[in-house]
């Protein structure tokens, strides 16, 4: 939402637009589609931004930031099971903070040094996710695995729906565009004080945790010295990177990250310059897909671990099902998005994000399906700045027609070859009984 009001909205618009509102003796001032092609129609929507930024270069800087993850994707897990979470999650936020709060005298002085600190951003980002699974996985037992996924990644949505409509008002206030990256910077360090007071890297060490729950974790969740026990037999790089299944949670997640980077990137660019949508109205349709998301996931969630504890489903027709509605029902909403909203009728394109409920993340990440997580997410950036650079007609029809596709196939795929049953290759080698080694 941001870069909307950063960039100058007139200096890249097209030349044939520009000249038939400069030539045409009509008048257009009462006209429903009216483009951003002069300085007056911009001010009057409230982008007055300007930084000469052009849209591929726009787009490459939402790049920037995977291209820092992939220093870190890689160690951050280890290093947060071997040192503990807690601190690398704050270094991470700091790293974020730092860079945001310089954001602005950056933007304003050269594009490279911009693009560099949101590169250096990425770094702290790689270790986010890592750290949080990391952490959950010594907070929650294994059957409520689905919910807290599903509440310890609500951030990503509050974060991509009513930050824009944040973001929207203070881009049109007088404090312009410099003072959401303060603003953001400010509330990390405050979060950081938060954390540091009351969170842990384990239970057992939380003063502000109960004795009866300190005692329930312990019994229920595997500790250090089960999975070291679990794992002894080596690591099964050949079935992790081609077994089927695993294929098919891999094309989920890079089919998600793809839709994902887009939607929170770009929707707010799609909104302006193609629906033409005022400042004000681009950061309220920006609530509607993430707004969505949020209700239908952990209503979801909390359904599959009801439905799994009491064993009423089996758990590979469950996973199947969740998956493959979430899958196939994206792909359909991008198909209808890219051909049926326009400038007449914008509110088509609010009923049909309304509607947008993307595949729930994965509550336990591996760097390899991070890995491909992070593929999908420079993927989606450079194909829209490949589209921008090659100038093609229908850029919308392209962008959302391909993630449809990509979207149907990664849940076809899912339904045919995905399970939730561990996988006989993955089955420890010796008998190990887990209740006496709880003993």
């Amino acid at each position: 939402m941001g870069i909307t009001c950063m960039v100058n909205s007139t200096a890249y618009a097209p030349e044939e637009l520009k000249n038939f509102y400069k030539n045409e003796p009509i008048d257009h001032s009462h006209d429903v589609c009216k483009p951003i092609v002069d300085e007056s129609v911009a001010k009057e929507d409230g982008y007055v931004g300007y930084l000469m930024w052009s849209p591929s270069m726009q787009s490459a800087l939402f790049g920037a930031i995977f291209y820092g993850g992939l220093v870190t994707m890689a160690f951050s897990g280890y290093l947060a099971d071997r040192y503990g979470p807690k601190m690398l999650l704050v270094a991470a936020v700091i790293d974020c903070v730092v860079f945001t709060m310089i954001g602005p005298t950056l933007a304003e002085r050269s594009y490279p040094a911009f693009f560099a600190s949101r590169a250096m951003m990425g770094i702290g980002i790689g270790c986010v996710q890592p750290c949080i699974n990391s952490m959950a996985s010594k907070w929650f037992p294994s059957y409520e695995k689905s919910t807290a996924g599903a509440l310890y990644t609500t951030g990503n949505q509050l974060a991509s729906s009513f930050t824009s409509f944040f973001v929207a008002e203070l881009c049109a206030s007088s404090l312009g565009w410099p003072s959401f990256f303060y603003f953001f910077g400010g509330v990390g360090l405050l979060w950081s004080v938060f954390w540091i007071i009351f969170v842990t890297n384990s239970p057992q060490d939380n003063r502000w945790t109960g004795e009866q729950e300190k005692e329930f974790l312990e019994r229920e969740v595997l500790s250090r010295k089960q999975k070291d026990m679990l794992v002894r037999q080596g690591l099964p790089i050949r079935h992790l990177l081609f077994n089927r299944t695993m294929q098919a949670i891999y094309f989920c997640q890079f089919a998600f990250s793809l839709c994902a980077v887009i939607m929170q990137s770009f929707l707010p660019t799609y909104f302006k310059d193609h629906l033409f949508l005022p400042i004000h109205l681009n950061g309220l349709y920006n609530i509607a897909p993430f707004f969505t998301q949020i209700v239908s996931k952990n209503i979801a969630a909390i359904l599959s671990d009801y439905l799994k504890k009491r064993e009423l489903v089996d758990s590979d027709t469950l996973v199947k099902f969740f998956q493959g509605c979430g899958s196939i029902g994206v792909s359909i909403i991008l198909f209808l998005l890219a051909w049926l909203p326009s400038c007449e009728n914008p509110a088509v394109a609010l009923y049909l994000l309304s509607a947008y409920v993307a595949p729930q993340y994965s509550g336990t990440i591996s760097s390899i399906s991070t890995g491909y997580a992070t593929v999908a997410s420079l993927a989606g950036p450079n194909i829209i700045a490949l589209i921008d650079y090659l100038d093609l007609p229908n850029k919308w029809l392209i962008v959302f027609g391909l993630c449809a596709t990509i979207q149907f196939c990664a849940g076809c795929f899912f339904v045919c070859f995905g399970q939730a049953k561990i996988q006989s290759w993955a089955q420890p080698k010796d008998s190990i009984d887990l209740t006496t080694a709880q003993k």
